[in-house]
């Protein structure tokens, strides 16, 4: 059997990450854990161990694009064995070319889109 992977999800939507929880509890090398907080990222991310993070780009409010990846700089710096994904909403052009663009220069790991399916995201996460 493969390592237990941890990954915190750091998102507004709790229904999607209960969503993604219940799809992880049938794959037992994945661990999820929901924290709504984005303030306490770097917290949840150490306490349980995380060896990855999905943070939620939000459509509106303050988790926006520049928020969330200032975010990922200050996390790259005090948890570096974590890796970093954004999930953006695909319809906001800046978001997107912004973490494309932060993929590129490693700000980030990778990113995926509110539209993915959860299978698709389950499978993003386990290979975070």
């Amino acid at each position: 059997m493969g390592t237990l992977k941890t990954v915190v999800l750091i998102m507004r939507r709790a229904s999607l990450a209960q969503g993604l929880m219940a799809k992880a509890r049938d794959d037992p090398g994945l661990q999820l854990c929901y924290e709504p907080d984005y303030a306490n990222a770097d917290v949840a991310i150490r306490s349980h161990l995380a060896t990855g993070a999905l943070l939620e780009v939000a459509e509106d409010g303050a988790q926006d694009i520049g928020y969330c990846l200032a975010l990922c700089a200050w996390l790259r710096e005090v948890t570096p064995h974590c890796r970093l994904m954004l999930m953006c909403p695909e319809g906001q052009t800046e978001a997107v070319h912004r973490a494309i663009e932060a993929k590129r220069k490693g700000e980030i790991d990778d990113f995926v889109f509110y539209d993915v399916s959860l299978d698709y995201l389950a499978a993003s996460l386990q290979s975070l």
